[in-house]
């Protein structure tokens, strides 16, 4: 999974302006800064990953991101433009080819930099993109983001990279998750692996056990549900065309007056981030988001 480590947010949510009020879009909107990014609630600095994931985010609810901008202030797509010399790693890489296509711009000709050929410099002799396994599903994504089939020896190393439970991890050294789970099946279907394909079906099953009995879904089984993880889970059910009726109650529920989703309930850590990452699967849409 490509976030950061979940961290509490004490200072109270800002309420968003009438212009954008009970949005999850308009949230984020709000959250811009003149620098053409997006700061997480409490913060005046933007985030370079924030900014990409919200990307995405507004894509999927129908915005146009690249063209966003506070009055005065520059537009995501200068924002993205001057910290692209940062994505040197993989995982830098991909999520930068996935918030570029969300802004409407070619990954291949972006800031001076052709991504795509850097990201496929990262595919190692097996298969994996970049350092761990994780990098590899999110790798495939943002390559078929930008019309590049998956490599077949990526998807290979994808499919080897499944537990025995279904479930896949972000590491061979961790346990598998939901996220990285959800993660991994979004790579196989978006290049195509059938739906009745064994990797997929087991996957779906390793889901299952991760659903709690209020319909949400934990990152791991027995554990509480939270925003990112059951719209993650959705995604990948999504790319199937199962039905996610009550998931989705679940995390409608979440969302607060402002427009903003909270973590769990109750719960209102790193607003903005989870915002961003729940929007796709609240629209119908799943990564990668074109």
């Amino acid at each position: 999974m490509i976030r950061p480590t979940v961290i509490a947010i004490t200072a109270a949510l800002a309420l968003a302006p009438a212009a954008y009020a009970g949005t999850g879009a308009g949230y984020l909107l709000n959250h811009q800064r003149p620098s053409g990014g997006i700061a997480e609630a409490g913060s005046r600095k933007a985030s370079v990953s924030l900014t990409e994931w919200a990307a995405m985010g507004l894509r999927a609810a129908g915005r146009s991101p690249g063209h966003a901008r506070r009055p005065g202030g520059r537009t995501m797509t200068t924002y993205l433009a001057h910290h692209a010399s940062s994505w040197r790693n993989a995982f830098g890489l991909e999520r930068g080819i996935l918030a570029v296509v969300a802004v409407g711009k070619s990954p291949r000709h972006f800031a001076g930099r052709n991504l795509v050929r850097a990201l496929r410099a990262r595919i190692g002799a097996s298969g994996v993109i970049g350092a761990t396994q994780n990098s590899t599903y999110w790798g495939v994504i943002a390559l078929r983001a930008a019309g590049v089939p998956g490599p077949r020896r990526s998807l290979a190393a994808i499919r080897a990279a499944q537990r025995s439970n279904g479930g896949y991890s972000w590491s061979a050294s961790a346990a598998p998750d939901s996220d990285d789970t959800s993660a991994a099946v979004m790579a196989l279907r978006a290049s195509g692996e059938s739906c009745g394909a064994r990797s997929v079906v087991r996957a779906y099953g390793y889901l299952a056990t991760a659903q709690t009995a209020s319909n949400g879904y934990a990152l791991l089984p027995g554990s509480a549900a939270n925003s990112q993880s059951t719209s993650w889970a959705i995604q990948a059910r999504t790319r199937c065309h199962l039905r996610n009726r009550r998931s989705l109650a679940w995390l409608h529920a979440r969302q607060r007056p402002s427009g903003a989703y909270n973590y769990q309930p109750g719960v209102a850590t790193t607003p903005a981030w989870v915002t961003a990452q729940v929007l796709p699967a609240l629209h119908g849409r799943a990564y990668p988001i074109t």
